[in-house]
């Protein structure tokens, strides 16, 4: 079994390299956020003319549960597509509801439904949504876009690894990896440079704490001097993923996750060659042990 543990709905990709076409490998994806403060909740950067999907519900504003939702039926869409060439995923998932509140183990759990907060506008959430499959499981919290800290982090993954059977998750298999799907880099070079506190959180709690997996590892540059695991999306995949035609997107998260970038080309692209776009086909990992 392996934990992945996404900042954001569509950050996953960022470790695709350690998860495509592995069916023996049971996959439990925690989500930590909603990706409930992207600024494309105010204005999706939707093109209906290049086959995006429509973001739905249509999201209205920052923090809403349209935002939500919308962010959260964009990760199943995907999902599902990349299934449909990977029997190491599901293509569907059963919703299990709303799991907890779970203790807080003595941390400090707390999330910002504003951009500019203090300390009365926390909203602690204990709780979890859980969707099933006989391929994965998604754990999804509610910590905080733009505030997540490490000890939330840590929560997370050590409320999943104590709640596995309340979760829906077989505690007879062991947990080979713990893997951050969370891109972090401020400027090591020839890589793309992406500082979100959020991903900067995963990092942390991944370097500070040891989690008890066989191996604990999580996205970097390649230049980084403590990358030590070089690993690539096969090119089919990463067809799948983000292939397009001229304008015309065609891989899963060029057409489910396009609403959430306006600027050209009018998606998130994935770099072929190197790691100068933030999701990339050859992946770099530091490695903890």
């Amino acid at each position: 079994m392996s934990y992945v543990v996404v900042p954001h709905p569509d950050d996953e990709m960022q470790a695709w390299s350690l998860i495509e076409d592995t069916p023996d490998t049971y996959k439990v994806f925690i989500m930590l956020t909603r990706g409930e403060q992207t600024a494309y909740c105010v204005s999706p950067g939707f093109d209906e003319a290049t086959g995006e999907a429509q973001p739905y519900p249509w999201p209205a504003s920052r923090f809403s549960s349209a935002c939500e939702e919308a962010r959260r039926n964009s990760f199943f869409e995907f999902m599902a597509a990349m299934a449909e060439s990977d029997s190491g995923l599901p293509s569907s998932f059963d919703y299990e509801g709303v799991k907890g509140p779970f203790h807080s183990l003595g941390y400090q759990v707390c999330g910002h439904d504003v951009l500019d907060y203090d300390d009365e506008d926390c909203v602690v959430d204990l709780t979890a949504e859980v969707w099933t499959s006989p391929q994965a499981t998604v754990v999804w919290f509610n910590l905080g876009d733009g505030d997540l800290t490490a000890n939330e982090v840590t929560w997370a993954i050590t409320t999943v690894q104590e709640n596995q059977t309340a979760l829906g998750i077989d505690s007879d298999l062991p947990a080979t990896s713990l893997i951050g799907a969370s891109f972090w880099n401020t400027g090591h070079p020839d890589c793309f440079i992406y500082e979100h506190d959020d991903h900067f959180a995963v990092r942390a709690a991944l370097w500070h704490i040891d989690f008890g997996v066989e191996q604990q590892l999580a996205a970097t540059c390649r230049t980084d001097p403590d990358a030590s695991r070089h690993e690539q999306v096969s090119l089919a995949v990463f067809d799948r993923a983000f292939e397009t035609a001229s304008a015309t997107r065609i891989g899963a998260h060029a057409v489910f996750y396009g609403w959430l970038w306006g600027e050209p080309p009018g998606y998130w692209p994935g770099a072929y060659d190197g790691q100068d776009e933030l999701f990339h086909r050859h992946q770099s990992f530091w490695v903890l042990k």
